[in-house]
């Protein structure tokens, strides 16, 4: 009978620390990893101390909002490949809106104020993450950065569907490529060609794609439509290999 007694409290024990180490998940890995076990530890003593076999509502609350500090805003200086994507994409949404979007005393519809279009919104958040990237707060860079992708990708459709001035589908994805570019934990150089490379490929078949459907009639009978088409093929299957290595990195970046 004691020894069915001490069965039943060791597993009660361990699934109290089962909820407790599930609570701790808020944390990033690397930081479970380093102080995961001694946060449970810390967490069922204090609630042992005041008699509760849980974690009280207070105490939930308090490591979630703990957790995602850590998570998004604690200080956390990139690499040199993670600040120069920061700066790619900033660049290339300072170049867009100030080439492409910047169009004073123009009215239609979707403009934006002296814009053409809400696309300054996006080069607002991937320039505001540069400066969080600068200032060594890289988890909120990185946060801002992958916040900017559904952005981009519903002033695209919003565009689309309302006949605004832009963005085009080619500039969503490209600054839709940029931000997911700049918020992943991108290791090396190649991690960023990687990247370049398929946004190239998606361009080229996207450009591809929109010359064939213009001239279908045209070009289905001609070697040169089938060869486009074909080609526009290739360019998307070949920008899902590229990426194809990538896919572990963006699910740590979306789990972690």
């Amino acid at each position: 009978m004691i020894g069915h007694g001490d069965d039943s409290r060791s597993a009660a024990e361990a699934a109290r620390a089962s909820r407790y180490r599930k609570l701790v998940r808020w944390y990033p890995a690397d930081w479970r990893k380093r102080n995961g076990e001694a946060l449970v530890s810390v967490l069922m003593d204090e609630d042992d101390a005041h008699g509760h076999v849980a974690p009280t509502p207070l105490s939930s609350v308090t490591v979630v909002v703990a957790g995602l500090h850590e998570r998004f805003i604690a200080p956390e200086r990139l690499n040199r490949v993670g600040l120069a994507a920061q700066v790619v994409a900033a660049v290339f949404s300072v170049w867009y809106l100030a080439v492409i979007a910047w169009a004073p005393g123009i009215s239609y519809a979707g403009t934006f104020g002296p814009f053409s279009n809400p696309s300054a919104i996006i080069g607002a958040m991937l320039t505001i993450g540069l400066g969080c990237a600068l200032f060594g707060r890289g988890r909120t860079a990185r946060l801002v950065a992958m916040l900017s992708v559904p952005v981009t990708i519903l002033i695209g459709i919003l565009s689309a569907s309302h006949s605004w001035l832009g963005p085009g589908l080619p500039a969503v994805v490209i600054f839709a490529g940029l931000g997911l570019m700049a918020g992943l934990q991108l290791r090396s150089a190649v991690d960023v060609g990687r990247v370049l490379g398929a946004l190239f490929l998606l361009i080229l078949g996207i450009y591809l794609s929109q010359i064939v459907l213009a001239r279908l009639p045209v070009l289905t009978s001609s070697a040169a439509g089938i060869g486009m088409t074909i080609g526009s093929v290739t360019s998307f299957a070949g920008a899902l290999v590229v990426l194809w290595p990538l896919r572990p990195r963006l699910r740590r970046t979306e789990l972690n």
